[in-house]
């Protein structure tokens, strides 16, 4: 990477967590201390959780397609 670029990802994030802070003193303020938190952490959370739930999800996926191949397999051999 160059000086640019990582200039320009530093100014990004510095927005981003502006942008953050600003929603959430702004939804203190009208919604509430617990709302504010869910706004707050929802996004960091989601960043952290999404990649191994969405796995699991898949894997889940993946296992009933599986599982009625193998029924119906099993129901053609009868």
């Amino acid at each position: 990477m160059n000086h640019r670029q990582n200039r320009d990802d530093a100014l990004a994030a510095v927005l981003a967590v502006l942008l953050l802070v600003g929603i959430t003193l702004i939804t203190r303020e009208l919604a509430g201390l617990w709302a504010a938190v869910a706004v707050g952490m929802g996004p960091a959370l989601a960043v952290y959780w999404g990649p191994p739930i969405a796995r699991q999800i898949a894997l889940a996926a993946e296992i009933r397609r599986f599982r009625r191949r193998i029924a119906d397999w099993d129901r053609a051999t009868r």
